[in-house]
């Protein structure tokens, strides 16, 4: 389930549907992504979810974090605890 957001605006987009700084083409996916996160009951369960199989683990400072692919060079990143997501952000890793 999701717990919280460290970028305000993805918060907005998930809370409200207001999803105006996220770009047009990522709105559908990034929704998508974020349903699978909020039903999951484990890390395990989104590594599971066929649309979800890059889900990795990061390394050096946020070696407590995990990256799931959304479009290209988009992911969300998030940290997770149990089955709970914790502050989850939009970011472009290139």
């Amino acid at each position: 389930m999701i717990k919280s957001f460290s970028d305000r605006s993805l918060a907005e987009c998930w809370n409200t549907g207001a999803c105006r700084k996220v770009r047009p083409d990522l709105r559908e996916r990034v929704l998508r992504k974020l349903e699978i996160l909020d039903a999951a009951t484990s890390l395990v369960d989104v590594q599971r979810t066929p649309s979800c199989r890059g889900v990795h683990a990061l390394h050096g400072n946020r070696k407590d974090y995990y990256a799931l692919p959304v479009n290209g060079p988009w992911r969300l990143v998030f940290r997770c605890d149990g089955g709970d997501f914790y502050d989850i952000a939009l970011e472009q890793y290139h």
